[in-house]
Formats: C-alpha cells, sequence, structure tokens
C-alpha cells in the first residue's frame, strides 16, 4: 500500500526535532558500507527501468505533486539493481522544488537504513533541508559525518551552511565559518553565491555598512560581485533612505559592465517613491523602458501604485492600473490592497468597497491585509456595524484576524463611543487564538477613560494584571493619567509608588502626568518635590514638565515660583505652550501693577 505523506513526516518528526542521533546511525551505517541490500530478484520495473530509463527520469522531471514523487520513490527502491545515485539525487532534487523539505529528509533517511550509501550530492540536499527548516546546526552534524569519513563536501555544500545560517539570523557564525574554510587546511574558497548569502543576511539584519565592506572584499578577492548582491545593497541603502548612496552604487556597477535587472530598478524607483523624489523616480523608470528594454512587472508597479496611494494620489494610482493592463500585467492582491487602503486613508469607502468586489470579479482573493484596511476605513468613519459584517465575513472565509484587526475593531468602537462592546472583542479574541498585546491594553484601557468609564478602566486593568500580561510603562501611564484626570490622585499615587517593585522604569511621561495631577489639585509642594525627585533618578524634566507645573502655580497665583520656573525654561531654551500663554495673559491683565510680572515678560 502507497505510504501517505503524513506518514513520512511521523517518521521524521523525533529525530529531526528531539535527538539527531537515531536520524545518524543509520546514515553513518550506511556511509561506512559499501554494498546495496535490495531484492536479489530482478523484477518487471527493473527491466523496464533498464530499457527505458531516459523515458522513466523525464517523467520524473515532470512530476508536479508529492504523492506522485513518493510513488517513484516505492518504485526505485525495489528495483534491482538499484538505479544509480544520481537518479536518487534527482528525486530528492525535485522534492525540494516542491519545498517539501522533510518529506525529501524523511525519503534520505529511509535510503540510508536500506544500506545505500548516500554520495555528497545527496547529503548536501539533506543539508539544504535541515537549514530550510531552520536547523542549521544538525546540517553542521552532517557536515561533520561527511568529514570523519573522508567524504569531501563541495563548495556547494558550504554555501548551503552559510545561506542557512544568514537565513537564521547568525551571520557573525557564518562569517566566521567561511573564514575556517577559508584557511590553508582546508582550502574552500568563498565564490559569488558564498558572499551573496552573507551580504544578504547583513542587509536583512540592518547592517548595510558591513554588507558594503563585504562588496569591496569580493572585489579585493577578484571575486565580481552580482547584480544580486549589489541590488540587495542597493535595497537596504534604500530602506536606510540614504538615497544617493544607493544611486551611486548602481552607477559603479553599471560602470564595472554589470547590468541592472527588474529587482535594481524595482528598489530604486521604491526608495524614489518612498523620499518623495517623484521626478527621479519618473526618471529612472523612463531609462528602465527606453533605454534598457525592461518593462515594469507586478511589484514595480504595486510600488507606484502604493507610493501615489499614501499621497493621496488615487487618481494617479488608477492611471498605472490602467497602465497595467494594456502591459497585460494583473494587478495582484497586494496591487488592490494599496488602492483599498489609499481610498480608505480618503474616507472613500463606497469605492474602496468597489475595488474590494472587483478582486473577487477577477478571482483575486481577499488577504487579510485587505479586510483590516477596509476594517480600519469604516472604523475611521465610525461605522462599526459595516466593520463587524467584515469581521464575519472574513472568519467565513476562512482568514484569521489578527491581533491587527482586533485592534482596530476595539479602537472603532471606542471612537463611536462604545466603550462595552470594545471590552467584550477584548475578551472575545482569545476564542479566535489571538492574546491581546500592548497596543490592545492601552487602547481599550485609553477608550475607556474617555468615554468617563473609569471604574471599568481601572476593573479591567485589574484584570489585565492577574492575566499575567506582560504590562509596558505605557499601559500604567494611561492608568495614572486616567486616575488623575477623575481626581483619584490617592489611588494614582499608591499605583505610581508601586512601579518600580513592579521592576518598571519610570519615564518622563510618568512624571509629568503625576506633576500635572498633582498640580491640578493645588498640590503644588508635592508636585515640586516630585520634579527634585525626578532630576535626581536622572530623568530630565523636559518643555511639556515644566509647563504642566508652571500652569498649576499660575492658577493658584503663585507668580514667585511661577516665576522661578519660567526662567529655568527660558536659560534651558524651552518655549511656553497656549496654555501657559493663555494664563499668564489672565495673570497679566488682573495684576497690572505687578512690577516683576512686567519686568520679567519685558525682558522675555
Amino acid at each position: 500500500m502507497m505510504p501517505t505523506t503524513s506518514a513520512y513526516l511521523c517518521k521524521l518528526r523525533f529525530p529531526l526535532l528531539l535527538n539527531l542521533t537515531p536520524f545518524l546511525n543509520p546514515l553513518t551505517s550506511s556511509l561506512h558500507s559499501q554494498h546495496c541490500f535490495f531484492s536479489s530478484t530482478p523484477s518487471h520495473d527493473t527491466a523496464s527501468y533498464a530499457l527505458n530509463r531516459r523515458q522513466f527520469l523525464d517523467s520524473m522531471r515532470n512530476l508536479n505533486n508529492i504523492d506522485t514523487a513518493l510513488n517513484f520513490f516505492e518504485k526505485m527502491i525495489t528495483m534491482n539493481p538499484s538505479p544509480p545515485p544520481k537518479d536518487f539525487t534527482l528525486l530528492f532534487t525535485l522534492i525540494v522544488r516542491l519545498k517539501h523539505y522533510a518529506t525529501a529528509i524523511s525519503l534520505i533517511k529511509r535510503l540510508c537504513s536500506l544500506g545505500v550509501r548516500p554520495n555528497v550530492f545527496t547529503l548536501t540536499i539533506l543539508i539544504n533541508c535541515l537549514c530550510r527548516l531552520r536547523h542549521t546546526n544538525l546540517g553542521f552534524s552532517v557536515m561533520g559525518i561527511m568529514f570523519k569519513i573522508g567524504m569531501e563536501p563541495t563548495l556547494v555544500t558550504i554555501n548551503t551552511i552559510v545561506n542557512g545560517l544568514c537565513v537564521e539570523g547568525n551571520v557573525a557564525r557564518a562569517v566566521s565559518f567561511v573564514d575556517d574554510m577559508d584557511k590553508d587546511k582546508f582550502g574552500y574558497r568563498p565564490d559569488v553565491q558564498t558572499y551573496g548569502a552573507i551580504i544578504n543576511g547583513l542587509c536583512k539584519m540592518g547592517d548595510t555598512p558591513a554588507a558594503m565592506r563585504f562588496l569591496k572584499k569580493m572585489e579585493e578577492r577578484k571575486c565580481e560581485p552580482s547584480v544580486a548582491a549589489y541590488s540587495a545593497v542597493m535595497d537596504a541603502l534604500c530602506k536606510d533612505r540614504l538615497m544617493s548612496e544607493a544611486l551611486c552604487l548602481c552607477s559603479e556597477m553599471v560602470s564595472k559592465g554589470i547590468r541592472p535587472t527588474i529587482v535594481t530598478y524595482t528598489c530604486l524607483i521604491h526608495g524614489l517613491c518612498n523620499s518623495g523624489r517623484w521626478k527621479e523616480a519618473a526618471v529612472l523608470l523612463s531609462e528602465m523602458m527606453m533605454q534598457k528594454g525592461i518593462f515594469p512587472n507586478v511589484q514595480t508597479f504595486t510600488i507606484l501604485v502604493d507610493a501615489f496611494c499614501k499621497e493621496g494620489l488615487i487618481m494617479g494610482a488608477k492611471s498605472i492600473i490602467g497602465y497595467m493592463l494594456q502591459m497585460g500585467v494583473e494587478p495582484n492582491v497586494v496591487t488592490y490592497n494599496s488602492l483599498i487602503s489609499g481610498y480608505c486613508l480618503q474616507n472613500q469607502m463606497k469605492e474602496a468597497m468597489n475595488v474590494f468586489d472587483l478582486m473577487a470579479n477577477k478571482g483575486c482573493l481577499p488577504s487579510i491585509v485587505t479586510y483590516n484596511s477596509l476594517i480600519h476605513g469604516w472604523c475611521k468613519i465610525k461605522d462599526v456595524d459595516k466593520a463587524i459584517y467584515l469581521l464575519g465575513e472574513m472568519v467565513n472565509k476562512g482568514l484569521h484576524p489578527d491581533v491587527v484587526t482586533w485592534n482596530t475593531l476595539i479602537g472603532g468602537f471606542c471612537k463611536a463611543r462604545k466603550p462595552l462592546a470594545a471590552k467584550e472583542l477584548f475578551f472575545t479574541m482569545h476564542k479566535y487564538g489571538q492574546l491581546p498585546d500592548i497596543q490592545t491594553c492601552a487602547i481599550i484601557l485609553d477608550g475607556l477613560f474617555k468615554c468617563n468609564f473609569h471604574s471599568e478602566a481601572i476593573s479591567l486593568f485589574r484584570e489585565m494584571e492577574q492575566m499575567n500580561l506582560d504590562l509596558h510603562i505605557l499601559i500604567y501611564n494611561i492608568m495614572l493619567d486616567g486616575m488623575c484626570s477623575n481626581g483619584k490622585m490617592n489611588d494614582a499615587r499608591l499605583l505610581f509608588s508601586s512601579l518600580s517593585s513592579k521592576g518598571l522604569k519610570i519615564d518622563i511621561y510618568t512624571y509629568t502626568i503625576m506633576i500635572q495631577g498633582l498640580s491640578k489639585e493645588g498640590l503644588l509642594d508635592d508636585a515640586e518635590d516630585l520634579l527634585t525627585n525626578m532630576e535626581e533618578d536622572g530623568c530630565l524634566p523636559d518643555m511639556c514638565t515644566y509647563n504642566v507645573l508652571v500652569q498649576g502655580l499660575l492658577r493658584k497665583y503663585d507668580f514667585s515660583r511661577s516665576r522661578k520656573y519660567l526662567q529655568i525654561m527660558k536659560a534651558k531654551g524651552f518655549s511656553i505652550d497656549a496654555t501657559t500663554t493663555e494664563l499668564l495673559i489672565y495673570y497679566f491683565s488682573t495684576n497690572e501693577r505687578d512690577n516683576d510680572l512686567q519686568e520679567f515678560l519685558q525682558k522675555g
């Protein structure tokens, strides 16, 4: 009976994820063996295979599903004599192309258990699969066995390990590994793929300067960087908003005879659009099409649509989509999402829904991003009923709401002055496999306070603490601000005094909220003491901190201390805000004979 894919995965799971030893034992045994242990009786399939090997392999190359691949494997292991190792290698390569990495590992394991000695190419495929599954350490173990039995890994093997390390974000170890393999003991000289993997890894980590140094290192070692390596660095420079450097690097690349690709142009156009350099983006697009004969693909067009939409230029975005269609390029879900988001930003929800319907007519399935944009749009104009309807539709279509969906809905209900419904959504999240994050907690607590549901906010906050959520200082700031605004200074003081014992770092916003609350309550001595404590704790007051203290002093007509802090503000280069200015004008109008005040205002 034909084994299922799940059966192979069950065999694989334990050795792959928990313990490599059960897997390495049959591998090691077969590597030391020089024989194959198949049936000694030739079968009809064997004779047919020998006569029609080319046809068999051509048929194998056309496989497009994993069940067919498993069928091929079962036939091959029953043949006598065994098919040559390169035929098994071809099958494993095709399975990897289907991205069934775990199945490929399981088949290689089974082949080894039958006593077949894998060659360097099969083991390199095995290492590649382990790396793709983010188990590069296990890939190292397999390579260690290769060295142990005298099997020489190829540079492709080394590059596979390097790429795996970089994908896992362990670029430093990848660099160290390459340096070790490059020494006289091993003599593996890094090639363009080796450096390319490291450069790509550095760019993804955001270490663009290091990536540029590796580009130079390649040149110094007479290893010409590929257009992919240059494009990766240019993309990183664009994301860092270093457009001049990215364009210079492109010019340098072209001067060396390396032609830009659609990927190169797309990342540069994206960077220019994000920097608001529209004219240069248009020039580059024209150069790409007219001079280089490279036509935009769906990614290039989508970047332009997205850039226009973010600038509020919806008509321009629609023109680009029209041109796309003329060029025979169909918009994808990302293109439609950009247009929908653009309409939602302009509160044009009818048009946004028309695009949504167009997607369905074109057979383009909406994504979680599509629904989140529409839900945000309806919440923005406080039509929460339509937002909830979309949530239901989304779930019915098998899409799982993420934390962004819930945060948007909770925020929308709070803005629509329906905070209790928002609170209900907060507790509904877990039924859909989502836990509230810091932003969720902040949105619901802030919404409850702003809608004057103070006791509900405090009650929910206590529940959050009992839920062992990792509450940030931001959440405590919201609570303190809500308590102070509602005149519950004693509660606020108790909560404030507990922050240090909770291991929280009190920030400038925490101190400013408390100083403002104390000042409004007329507890000016306490507010001034807290300002002193704040400075002693190394948290320097800012312009807002001084303004709220001065406002409290002016409201109590305490100009002596008001002038003191106004002079400190002036010395620090801080400006007075509109509220402080209004209070000063009022104070001056009622105390025109106050010489000290007149003198201060004249000097100010």
